[in-house]
């Protein structure tokens, strides 16, 4: 219902795009309202009002004091969005913990982009 697909619903999936194909798989996925989501890329595809009621529902989720455990490119994304984050690059784990901590350990001003640009520096 927040995602907004009532419309489209009796259409084709091939016809789907691939931001209301990204919203049926997110559907089915948190239809039964798990404890603990586990998402990949979420915000991938996602047109700006759906990212932003993702992200609204992700809090909601938190905030009742379940889990949300995603992966993500965009650094800026998790930078607003999560308490605690995994660094890794090349299947291999640099850095986990809060933002915090990860910014006492490095310049407590920089981006979290800047931080894995020098976190990842030497491995290229």
């Amino acid at each position: 219902k927040r995602f907004e697909m009532n419309d489209a619903l009796m259409d084709s999936i091939q016809s789907y795009s691939h931001g209301m194909r990204q919203k049926i798989v997110l559907m089915g996925v948190l239809i039964h309202n798990p404890p603990v989501w586990i998402l990949d890329e979420p915000l991938t595809g996602l047109d700006p009002r759906s990212s932003f009621i993702l992200k609204e529902m992700m809090h909601e989720h938190v905030q009742q004091g379940k889990v949300v455990f995603f992966s993500t490119h965009v650094l800026d994304v998790a930078e607003k969005l999560c308490d605690r984050i995994a660094i890794i690059n090349k299947g291999k784990i640099l850095f986990t913990g809060k933002i915090d901590e990860v910014r006492a350990r490095f310049a407590s001003d920089a981006s979290l982009e800047n931080i894995f640009l020098e976190l990842t520096r030497d491995e290229e």
